[in-house]
């Protein structure tokens, strides 16, 4: 049974994560969207693909720093 830290450790861990895909998401949509050289729809998906590819890494880093 997972007592209430750990579900609140999870819980901010996960909170942490989005907000950080969200913020680099958004840069990156916004120096992208510069060009105007792709349609928004196509700037948009590589915005979240580059602020997940980048949140991960750095979470994954974070994790392993950790242990």
């Amino acid at each position: 049974m997972m007592k209430f830290h750990d579900v609140r450790d999870q819980i901010s861990k996960i909170a942490g994560f989005c907000g950080m895909v969200t913020s680099i998401t958004v840069a990156f949509y916004l120096i992208l969207s510069a060009g105007e050289t792709q349609s928004k729809s196509a700037t948009f998906i590589v915005s979240l693909g580059i602020g997940l590819a980048l949140s991960g890494l750095s979470f994954k880093a974070l994790l392993k720093s950790q242990r």
